[in-house]
């Protein structure tokens, strides 16, 4: 619990994780703004917001009448984040997510905030082909145009740190949860077992199960973003949020199926195979670990559990 009635702004306060964030944030006694592009925010987020305000983040003169001089902290979800879409829409990806991050910070510091900013990047930043787990320093790739962007985006955080914000960035891995949207494994494997479900059983098209990712809950992961945003002080300037181990994708449907109540036969559709999907990726937290304390708590069975719930 926050010892004062802190203000926290959140970017991207529609989507999947923000809804989470908000939530997690209401519940430690924050005030909570949240910033997005749509005129009001979904009933399910507004009763957990304390202000909102429209916002542009692709528009400098939008976000600057955004008012973020109150802010102890602001913590930046807005962006695109699709790997699979960024190879239909490359420049979009290569461009929006550093010019979003850009005209947030430099509002920020033309407001004198004087708060953390917590920038979220990702963990796909890492090239995959290198020893596991990967941790902060392991090397980086442009192997997408969604890495592209990210890392650009980065590289402008770096920029308004040198300049005397406070900035922080964070690289989470894969992420699931309660409400997650398809486009992602979770969700898309479900949808396909809802729509081919016959009498408890289905036949569903996949691509290749077999490759193994780091799978965290967001429940657990929103609680990282805290933690990196009110911190008194932090040893570093980018923390890894991961959970440490893999699991296939077939770990993943077998839990749905559990969950579902039904029996799945998988069939794999080449078309669907990436050949340069790596086998495994893991990532290591070790640093936010040792540092703050954090250790996801929400084992894969129950957030596959949580999901299912939350579709119903």
């Amino acid at each position: 619990m926050s010892e004062s009635k802190q203000e926290i702004v959140i970017t991207g306060v529609n989507g999947f994780v923000g809804e989470h964030l908000a939530r997690h944030l209401q519940s430690e006694g924050y005030i909570v703004h949240g910033i997005g592009r749509e005129a009001i925010p979904r009933d399910a987020i507004a009763k957990l917001l304390d202000k909102y305000s429209q916002g542009n983040l692709m528009d400098k003169a939008s976000v600057g009448g955004i008012d973020l001089s109150k802010a102890s902290s602001i913590i930046h979800l807005a962006g695109l984040a699709s790997v699979t879409d960024s190879f239909k829409f490359p420049e979009q990806y290569k461009a929006d997510n550093s010019t979003m991050t850009n005209n947030l910070l430099l509002s920020a510091l033309e407001q004198s905030f004087s708060g953390r900013a917590v920038i979220v990047s990702t963990g796909a930043v890492y090239d995959s082909n290198q020893p596991m787990p990967l941790n902060e320093s392991s090397q980086k790739t442009q192997g997408s145009p969604y890495s592209i962007g990210k890392i650009a985006a980065e590289e402008i955080a770096k920029q308004y740190k040198d300049k005397g914000l406070n900035v922080v960035i964070a690289r989470p891995f894969n992420h699931i949860g309660p409400g997650q949207a398809p486009g992602f494994l979770v969700s898309d494997l479900y949808e396909q077992i809802l729509a081919n479900n016959s009498n408890g059983a289905a036949i569903i098209s996949v691509g290749n199960l077999n490759s193994r990712r780091d799978f965290t809950d967001v429940r657990d992961i929103v609680k990282a973003y805290e933690l990196l945003a009110t911190a008194p002080s932090l040893q570093y300037d980018t923390y890894n949020i991961s959970s440490g181990n893999s699991y296939s994708g077939y770990d993943i449907l077998n839990q749905l199926a559990g969950a579902m109540n039904v029996t799945v036969d998988a069939q794999v559709d080449p078309s669907r195979v990436r050949p340069t999907d790596a086998a495994e990726i893991i990532g290591d937290s070790s640093r936010i670990h040792e540092e703050l304390h954090w250790t996801p708590l929400i084992t894969l069975g129950q957030t596959i559990q949580d999901f299912v719930t939350s579709k119903k």
